[in-house]
């Protein structure tokens, strides 16, 4: 292939990089440059040479490594230049074939070059910059509530020695008030000997009315009077409690405000109505979906978008044998996998008029009767809807035709 490239091999602080003209045409031996705008820019020079040598626009090939390589796409791509993102199965592939086990950094970016010129890739196609940000807002959702959810666990183990059976009296345990109650009295005994009337004034912060919160009340002191606390290491306890309310507060506040960000971003965009017209997607799903996918033109197939999103089925053939139960491969994008099972779940979930999507349960139950993956083949039904939607530019219809 007669494209000049420079290949990147990434890592934290400094990178190794090597210039070619063409497939096995070195211009310049590997050499390491720093993480720096003057590092970058000292690279500028090189990609000048190649293009004044072969008349072509050379390419920038580097390795997906999450954060380390981003900085470097930005920035080449912001001075106009081609940039091939790898996936790093290409390289491996190449170093496993190796005789000689060998791991270097000027090596791997020999190793980048050649995967370029061996296989078809395309560069990377620019997305627009409110779809970025707005990427970056649903992953930091989707880490953040997860760091949410641990909180949550490590403070209801506390809370089990403190004040068993308080999880009794809440739906849901983190709500404003069940925690301010347990901020002014975290024990049986504090609840107990506490007044009445302000106990009562915390619980009528739900707004739900004095008979609904005076029935609360005397729940609450029932379950106190049957709760057995730990009394060893209660001081450490309470204190662990106290610390546990604090971060789940803290990480309530920093959710609500990623999500007031996401939604404000997603609804500028005409696809997030799309989405949101499929029964099963909320506007928080509908956001991770169109951040994750970008530009659905990006995809001239829905089997292509199938396999960004990792439910495309594995194949095992050798010889005559012939798998038939095939995993999915969950090579594409985690976060739009996890989108699509959480709308999924939404869509088949029976409620007071039935399931939210007719169209997706009934295909569920079918699946569930076939004895296959239910929820995975739905998923897929799923990302079907959402492709026709979105490439089609029209809503959702209910009647499914």
């Amino acid at each position: 292939m007669q494209q000049p490239i420079l290949s990147i091999d990434v890592a934290k602080d400094k990178s190794v990089a090597a210039a070619f003209s063409a497939y096995g045409a070195i211009v310049r031996k590997p050499f390491p440059f720093s993480h720096s705008p003057q590092g970058v820019s000292s690279l500028l020079p090189l990609l000048d040479q190649l293009e004044e040598m072969t008349q072509q626009r050379p390419h920038v090939v580097l390795e997906a490594t999450g954060n380390y390589s981003k900085p470097l796409v930005s920035f080449f791509s912001a001075k106009g230049y081609p940039v091939v993102v790898l996936n790093p199965l290409l390289t491996y592939q190449l170093k496993k074939k190796a005789t000689r086990k060998v791991k270097t950094d000027p090596i791997d970016a020999l190793r980048i070059a050649q995967a370029f010129y061996l296989e078809e890739v395309s560069p990377v196609q620019e997305l627009d910059s409110k779809i970025l940000e707005l990427r970056a807002l649903c992953r930091q959702h989707y880490q953040c509530m997860s760091l949410y959810g641990s909180v949550q666990l490590h403070f209801r183990s506390v809370l089990d020695l403190v004040f068993p059976g308080y999880d009794k009296a809440f739906q849901n345990l983190c709500n404003p008030t069940s925690l301010q109650l347990l901020t002014a009295y975290p024990t049986p005994k504090a609840l107990l000997d506490a007044s009445h009337a302000d106990i009562l004034s915390i619980l009528l912060h739900n707004r739900r009315g004095l008979a609904w919160n005076q029935k609360k009340l005397t729940a609450l002191l029932t379950l106190a009077s049957e709760s057995l606390p730990d009394p060893q290491a209660s001081g450490a306890h309470l204190i662990g409690m106290k610390n546990y309310i604090s971060l789940i507060q803290a990480h309530q506040a920093g959710l609500a405000d990623i999500q007031k960000h996401m939604l404000q971003l997603a609804s500028s965009f005409p696809e997030h109505v799309l989405l949101r017209s499929i029964p099963g997607v909320g506007p928080l799903t509908a956001a991770t979906i169109q951040a994750e996918i970008g530009d659905i033109k990006r995809f001239p197939s829905v089997k292509q978008l199938t396999a960004f999103a990792g439910l495309d089925s594995s194949v095992y053939e050798s010889g005559t044998f012939k798998a038939n139960q095939n995993r999915i491969s969950k090579r594409g994008s985690t976060y739009l996998r996890t989108a699509l099972f959480q709308a999924t779940v939404a869509g088949i979930s029976k409620q007071v008029n039935g399931p939210r999507n007719e169209i997706l349960s009934r295909y569920y139950q079918l699946k569930r009767s076939q004895g296959k993956l239910a929820k995975v083949a739905t998923a897929n039904k799923l990302l079907r809807m959402i492709f026709g939607v979105w490439s089609g530019n029209t809503p959702f219809n209910t009647s499914g035709k």
